[in-house]
């Protein structure tokens, strides 16, 4: 399980910002977090979804974390499936999936096509005929 800097890091966040995130979200989180060694917070595969969740939900719609946080609570709450959100949590955790798939779909397409940029370069380049000291 990851701990809070390791979250951070997942989320393109600071340590401080993941514990306004948290802050925000009222306890709700706390049946998916537990403490290790030295008191260390570790962040289950839910908790890191949720918070995935809050970031896409917030950059998409450009909203405040606790707008944020309310729609999401509106997701897991009116998910009658499920009282304790735990459908919407596997439904953000394939989605997760999903797009960790595509991210790696996509860096083997920018691989390929770096490569044939470095096959095609000299090609593209003027050839010199001979080399004259005294030409510029």
């Amino acid at each position: 399980m990851p701990n809070i800097q390791e979250v951070a890091k997942v989320l393109g966040l600071s340590t401080r910002a993941v514990y306004r995130r948290l802050d925000a979200f009222n306890g709700k989180l706390d049946g998916y977090l537990t403490r290790g060694t030295n008191n260390e917070l570790l962040f289950n595969s839910s908790a890191l979804a949720l918070l995935r969740r809050l970031e896409d939900v917030r950059t998409a719609e450009g909203i405040p974390i606790r707008q944020a946080v309310a729609r999401i609570s509106e997701e897991v709450d009116g998910n009658g499936a499920r009282p304790d959100g735990k459908l919407i949590i596997e439904q953000l955790e394939e989605r997760l999936r999903d797009k960790d798939q595509l991210i790696q779909q996509i860096q083997s397409e920018v691989v390929f096509l770096r490569n044939q940029i470095d096959r095609l370069t000299p090609l593209a380049l003027p050839r010199r005929r001979g080399w004259l000291p005294w030409r510029q």
